[in-house]
């Protein structure tokens, strides 16, 4: 509701001094209005200031918040990561690879063991038909021939040879059960974390891809915020600019008080006008109302306007700081706006952590899983040299047997029908000799080809356990460096939090200074009104002496209290209505101000 006040007429009879309740009520609320937007306009520049100091800590805090995510460390820590997400699919595929080693070299040792078997049957029919021939040969002496030194040699040869062979089966029968349990183990690995390691690779490629989306929105966020502070900059110049018409607006209405202290003297008998006659006294107090309403009213209107600017400045500057710490917090905080629930949590560093803790996890059961297959490694390489040895002596070996053999038959053939055993010994030994070789020759290139296979479990750049040592700790080294970094970022976008919500604080607390400016503007307004009230029905007396002594009032008691030139403009605009100077009188000089923001006179 607009205040009024009620100011009683003090023209035609009705003098209005000192003690009029109405003007002395004006005079009064006019004072408090004065002292309150003095104190209004001082408490809302004190706290525009403090504001902007804080904003120069944002400022700060943002440049510190860019650096640290777009620093060397943080990138040099990306790459690493990013190196470690190959290595884990690396791994992933390495593990399938080696898997398929395990059965080729699987499927290859049980054909190796039943030519292995074989091998051993034929040398055990060997035995029994040197045996035999021993048997036989001892005949064959009694008859006048010495077969003796033929089957001491076949048995001496097929002794040595099945001795061979079984050594070579029992390190081939270890080695089967080395590479069964390493398939078994692989494939049991590879079931429960083949598809972790591949899960954990894109995690680690979609959080570093978060990394380097919040990096680029870093660098927009410089060039954003650069846009914001301008506004804000611009908003608090021009708040500084309306602060300072307070103390115009304050000036003003003290120039009004004493003009109106001056309108209530004049039924005094002492001071200015006391020789007016009441006709002068009724002309003044109708020029004094009419004049002060008028810088009443511009008064409130520039109130109004100041307050109006400087609430408008005050809400950009409210609505910009919260803009921009939006800004930062979607990019450091996470804004929900991501392509997955991962990006979403904000948490980025959080996940990567994480993601670590499990691939530090996942490469210790690959070394363990790894020691499996070395074992398997390492018999290989014993057992594929001990049998590939054993089948090329075994050749040697077969060889005689079988010249040895054929020697003893036709000597045998010569006797006759005495030697008729020792020939048919003779033929079948060179019988299990040919199958001998061929089962020999079947082994041969089994051999070879687990030789190659497990080329592929020894080959150059294989993940063994000092390359499982290096990723971990590269690993650890780049969780560190981002730990760090992102202690640093919780600080410094703490710290920037806290200030941002300091400056939007004193930003809220000086609009709220200026809720009341409204109201005042009104009170100010309002008595303009009341004043142009009481003299609205009210002329000019029609004397001619009276305009010169009311204007001789005037300019001694009214004009030389304006400092600004909006006042004076006022001023010569009432009198020129009510006091039109007389040909010859020497109006007031009035200064006209070169620049629109310079509202003084200095």
């Amino acid at each position: 509701m607009r205040a009024t006040f009620e100011v009683d007429n003090g023209i035609g009879g009705a003098a209005t001094g000192v003690g009029d309740p109405g003007l002395a009520r004006l005079v009064a609320a006019l004072e408090g209005s004065a002292r309150e937007i003095d104190v209004t306009f001082a408490r809302a520049g004190s706290q525009l200031g403090e504001g902007l100091s804080l904003f120069e800590g944002l400022k700060e805090r943002l440049s510190t918040l860019s650096a640290e995510l777009s620093g060397t460390e943080i990138a040099d820590a990306g790459k690493s990561l990013s190196g470690l997400a190959g290595e884990l699919r690396a791994i992933n595929d390495g593990l399938r690879d080696e898997t398929g080693v395990l059965q080729e070299l699987t499927t290859h040792s049980k054909a190796a063991s039943l030519a292995l078997d074989r091998l051993l049957e034929h040398m055990r029919l060997i035995t029994i038909l040197a045996r035999s021939a021993r048997i036989e040969a001892v005949s064959v002496q009694a008859a006048g021939r010495d077969f003796g030194d033929f089957t001491s040699e076949i048995v001496a040869l097929t002794t040595q040879a099945q001795h061979t062979i079984q050594s070579c089966a029992r390190d081939h029968d270890h080695l089967s059960a080395l590479l069964g349990s390493a398939l078994s183990a692989q494939r049991d690995f590879e079931g429960r974390y083949g598809h972790a390691l591949s899960g954990l690779a894109d995690n680690l490629e979609q959080t570093l891809a978060e990394v380097a989306e919040r990096q680029r929105r870093s660098v927009s966020l410089t060039s954003d915020a650069a846009a914001h502070s301008g506004k804000i900059a611009m908003a608090a110049g021009g708040a500084i600019i309306a602060l300072q018409s307070g103390d115009s607006i304050r000036q003003r209405l003290e120039h009004v008080i004493k003009a109106l202290r001056l309108l209530g003297s004049l039924d005094g008998t002492s001071g200015p006008g006391a020789d007016f006659d009441a006709v002068e006294r009724g002309a003044a107090g109708l020029v004094l109302r009419r004049l002060q309403a008028a810088q009443l009213d511009e008064s409130a209107l520039t109130l109004a306007q100041d307050a109006d600017a400087i609430e408008s400045a005050l809400a950009l500057l409210a609505g910009d700081t919260a803009g921009l710490l939006d800004l930062v917090r979607s990019l450091y905080q996470g804004d929900g706006g991501g392509k997955s629930e991962r990006s979403q949590s904000g948490s980025f560093l959080a996940d990567l952590e994480s993601d670590l803790a499990q691939a530090s996890d996942l490469l210790g059961k690959c070394d363990r899983a790894r020691s499996g297959v070395d074992r398997v490694t390492s018999a290989l390489a014993t057992v594929l040299e001990t049998c590939q040895q054993t089948v090329a002596a075994l050749a040697g070996t077969v060889s005689s047997i079988v010249l040895i053999g054929m020697n003893a038959g036709l000597r045998a053939a010569r006797i006759g029908t005495g030697g008729r055993s020792l020939v048919v010994i003779a033929q079948e030994l060179k019988v299990a000799a040919d199958q001998v070789a061929t089962d020999a020759n079947h082994l041969t290139p089994t051999f070879a080809r687990m030789q190659e296979a497990s080329a592929g479990l020894t080959r150059g750049g294989r993940l063994d356990a000092a390359h499982f040592a290096a990723l971990d700790e590269a690993m650890r080294s780049s969780l560190s460096a981002m730990r760090q970094t992102g202690d640093r970022l919780g600080a410094t976008l703490g710290q920037l939090t806290r200030e941002g919500g300091g400056f939007s604080a004193v930003v809220a607390d000086a609009r709220l200074s200026f809720s009341n400016a409204g109201a005042m503007s009104d009170l100010i307004a309002s008595g303009a009104v009341e004043l142009a009230r009481g003299a609205a029905d009210q002329e000019m007396p029609s004397r001619a002496d009276v305009a010169e002594r009311v204007r001789g009032l005037v300019d001694a008691h009214i004009w030389p209290n304006y400092t600004m030139v909006g006042e004076r403009t006022i001023h010569q605009a009432v009198i020129g209505l009510l006091l039109p100077a007389q040909s010859g009188a020497a109006a007031p000089v009035v200064v006209q101000s070169t620049d629109s923001l310079d509202d003084f006179l200095f």
